[in-house]
């Protein structure tokens, strides 16, 4: 009997599907281990580790390398993405990358952890969120700051 070796574990089956499917049509036999334990009652999920994505023994380099490609795992050269600031001006765009003029970017919030633990502390209604944008051709990440 071949020995399974679990690569990567999910809190929800759902989320085990599409990277199972990825390694089963490169080649790689992969079995979902407490799929259906966690499908019946998904609160198990903590409690029996997740769903856990196996492949044989002799697969798991394969595996992992696939799953990497397939951005499933991170490899560990991966670089934290940086905020960058950019100073405003009245030529600048908001609607567009600074760094490579396109208009595919979107808008995140970021809250602030000092700012967090006094809105608990205080119960105070000020804003704790700063704006970031990011661009999804170039991956830079900023935000904004008046000079």
């Amino acid at each position: 009997m071949d020995e399974y070796i679990t690569i990567l574990t999910f809190t929800l089956p759902q989320d085990a599907y599409l990277p199972k499917a990825l390694l089963e049509s490169e080649g790689v036999k992969s079995i979902l281990k407490d799929e259906h334990t966690v499908q019946v009652y998904n609160f198990y999920s903590s409690a029996v580790g997740g769903v856990k994505l196996q492949v044989k023994k002799s697969d798991v380099e394969n595996g992992l390398d696939i799953l990497e490609k397939g951005g499933y795992i991170k490899s560990e050269s991966a670089e934290e993405k940086k905020v960058e600031i950019v100073h405003l001006n009245k030529e600048t765009n908001k609607k567009e990358c600074p760094f490579c003029q396109s208009d595919n970017i979107g808008k995140m919030k970021q809250a602030n952890m000092l700012t967090v633990i006094a809105y608990f502390l205080l119960g105070a209604i000020f804003p704790i969120f700063k704006t970031s944008y990011t661009c999804f051709d170039c991956e830079k990440t900023w935000r904004f700051s008046r000079l």
